[in-house]
Formats: structure tokens, C-alpha cells, sequence
């Protein structure tokens, strides 16, 4: 299988690493490492400069890889008396958490992937405030000029680079609108809006199309088995309980996939999958419940039932296939598919066809005995 990539060199605006999370450790996202590992192996020259640097490190403190940790600790101390029944101590699930020092390791990652890294010197102070007085981008004319300092300086090295080194192509990813307006006009210049992007533009994905369609149903099949055992939510809703899914079925595999590693005689992936999901659940009902805004609770909770079908559910997967490598189509296995699914899968019923059914069959009489309760306090 015949891959060759134009890029000499690559840098990566702080942007695309929030978009993943900034997990440079592959927790629950291996995107980052594989791309790390192409450019390895490619011998691309990674670019940073001292600004992306500090920015990079304050998006990792940002992280939702971070904060999601944050957020266990929070709700393991509110049920700390029901897991105490079990014979959880909540004290050493927090102290197991702080132990991993995950922030730590989040940057120490970073830095190692960023060792080898060319750093770009700082531009002439002169030429940035030129820009910003000139409001040439990343500056512009309106809002607030001085907040794109830090892009002026990285973007400015950029540029200077670019065209002290005229043989090299310079792949940048960033979704940042700035970014594009000051490099649309620079030569040997590529721009991608992400991680995911940037790896199929170093990759030769046409070779593999095949390979994917020749094992998409098997992977239709693996996925359906897997999303079965997953538990569901429905988007925008407080749920009583668990929804009741009656059927599922995987509605498309999209083929815009991620390679996100490529060997002799195998290709692990990474796609989106969307499915329909048909199904019922007891939901709360906000607008027939009453909230007392002082105490921060429901004076009157009202809860509807939903039946559901055809609603939407879209997660990543993983795909690890294997082929012939002399002839790809004579031989294809699916190896492993994995659902990247960091919660419950979440159902967006405003997709297919809702129902909405009032639980109480006499609403106005308990409202007004709760409100009578409510104002004897």
C-alpha cells in the first residue's frame, strides 16, 4: 500500500488539542498519540513556540479530562452515606483520585511529545504592533485587539519560518478563524480545523475505502452488539429511570474515518457511527412542575411519560481491520470494534417521532395541595 504526504512540518494551535481534550495520554481518546506516532514515523517536524507552549499547558489545566475527575470527586462526596452501605470509603476513592495526578501527567506527556520539537524564535516586536495598529489579522478592527496577542507572535514565527525555508510544506491544524485569514495568503501552507483532518491529509485514505466497505457489515453487526449492552439517556431530560429501549438499529458507519494506524496487513480506524433507537421513558416535566427559586427545589414535580421511535444517537468507534497485503479484498477480518461512549449513550428524541403522555391524572388538585403545604411553612 503505496502513502506519501507533501508535509515537511507541522504545528498544532492549542484549539485542536482542546477539541480532544488535550488527552496527550490516550485515556479515553487514543487520536492524539496516533497522530504523534504517524508524524514519528513519517520524520515531520513538529513546530511549537514559547507561547503555544504556555497556552497548550493552560488548556490541559482546562481539560474536560480534568474536570470530569473534579466531577466524580463532587458526586462520590454527595452519596458519601449511601456508598458507606457498600462499604465504600468515599475518602479513599478521593485520595485514589488526587493519587494520579493526572494533571501532572497530562503535561509530562505533552512535554515528552514536544521534546524533539523545533521551537520558533519570538517575531520582531516592531512587525506584531504594526499589525495590531494596523488591525491586520489576526488582528481586526473591532472587539477586543489585545486578547490575539498571543496568536500575533506565534503566527507571525509562523510565517517568518515559512518563507526562510522555501522548499518545506508546512501542514498547520487549527479552527481558529484568525489563524486561517493570516495564513490564507502564505505559500506551501495547508490548514486543517482538526486532529482527525490532519491525519487523513498525511494519509493516503483512498487505498483503504475498499477495505472499509468490503468489512462494513460485520462491523454494523459488532456494533449493534455492543451498543445493546451500553445504558441510554435521553438529551435534554431528567430521567426517573434507566429509559426502556426497544430497538436499535445502526442507521450509517461513516466512511470520512480517521486511520489511526496503518501497518503491512491491518488499519485501525476511527469513525462515527449514528443509530436509530426507538424506545420509552418516564421523564420529569418542567414546565408542569414548580420550582421555588429561594430553597433551589421543586415545590411540585410533575413527570411525563415519552414512547419514542427512530430517535438519534450518534457516538465514535474504534475499527481494527485485518486484510491481505498483497490483495486487500481476498482477505478482510474485522478484528475489534470499540464504542468510544464516556457516558451513557445519549438519545436525542427530537429525531423520528415522540409521544408525550401526563403521568397524573389529576395534576391540578395535587398542585394545589402542594402549594397549600408548601405555603403552611
Amino acid at each position: 500500500m503505496h502513502i506519501w504526504s507533501p508535509i515537511d512540518a507541522v504545528i498544532v494551535d492549542t484549539s485542536a488539542y482542546h477539541r480532544e481534550q488535550c488527552d496527550f495520554i490516550g485515556i479515553y481518546n487514543k487520536i492524539l498519540p496516533a497522530f504523534f506516532d504517524l508524524i514519528d514515523e513519517r520524520n515531520i517536524l513538529l513546530l511549537t513556540h514559547p507561547v503555544l507552549d504556555g497556552e497548550i499547558k493552560k488548556h490541559i489545566s482546562e481539560s474536560e479530562v480534568i474536570s470530569r475527575l473534579s466531577n466524580a470527586k463532587v458526586a462520590l462526596k454527595k452519596y458519601k452515606d449511601v456508598l458507606s452501605l457498600i462499604d465504600c470509603s468515599v475518602d479513599d476513592m478521593v485520595s485514589s483520585i488526587d493519587n494520579l495526578e493526572l494533571k501532572t501527567k497530562l503535561i509530562d506527556a505533552f512535554e515528552l511529545k514536544y521534546k524533539k520539537a523545533t521551537e520558533l524564535p519570538y517575531p520582531d516586536v516592531e512587525k506584531v504592533f504594526e499589525q495590531y495598529f494596523l488591525a491586520k489579522p489576526p488582528f481586526s478592527s473591532s472587539g477586543t485587539k489585545k486578547s490575539e496577542f498571543p496568536d500575533a507572535f506565534i503566527l507571525s514565527s509562523l510565517k517568518d519560518y515559512i518563507y526562510q525555508n522555501p522548499s518545506k510544506c508546512v501542514l498547520i491544524i487549527s479552527d481558529d478563524p484568525d489563524w486561517e485569514k493570516t495564513l490564507s495568503d502564505v505559500p506551501r501552507a495547508i490548514l486543517t480545523k482538526n486532529i482527525g483532518d490532519g491525519i487523513r491529509t498525511l494519509q493516503n485514505c483512498d487505498d483503504l475505502t475498499p477495505v472499509f466497505n468490503e468489512a462494513l457489515p460485520d462491523i454494523k453487526n459488532k456494533l449493534l452488539s455492543l451498543i445493546e449492552c451500553e445504558a441510554f439517556e435521553i438529551m435534554g431530560y431528567e430521567t426517573i429511570d434507566d429509559p426502556e429501549i426497544t430497538s436499535i438499529s445502526v442507521k450509517s458507519v461513516s466512511d470520512l474515518f480517521i486511520p489511526l494506524k496503518i501497518t503491512e496487513d491491518s488499519v485501525l480506524l476511527k469513525t462515527t457511527v449514528e443509530f436509530e433507537i426507538s424506545g420509552s421513558a418516564t421523564i420529569l416535566d418542567e414546565d408542569r412542575s414548580i420550582w421555588d427559586s429561594e430553597d433551589r427545589n421543586y415545590i411540585y414535580t410533575a413527570y411525563s411519560n415519552v414512547d419514542f421511535e427512530n430517535a438519534f444517537a450518534e457516538e465514535k468507534c474504534d475499527i481494527l481491520i485485518k486484510f491481505d497485503p498483497e490483495e486487500h479484498l481476498s482477505y478482510v477480518q474485522v478484528e475489534d470494534v470499540k464504542l468510544n461512549v464516556h457516558y451513557n449513550v445519549c438519545v436525542d428524541i427530537s429525531e423520528g417521532t415522540s409521544i408525550f403522555t401526563n403521568c397524573e391524572e389529576d395534576a391540578e388538585a395535587d398542585i394545589k395541595d402542594a402549594l397549600e403545604e408548601y405555603y403552611k411553612h
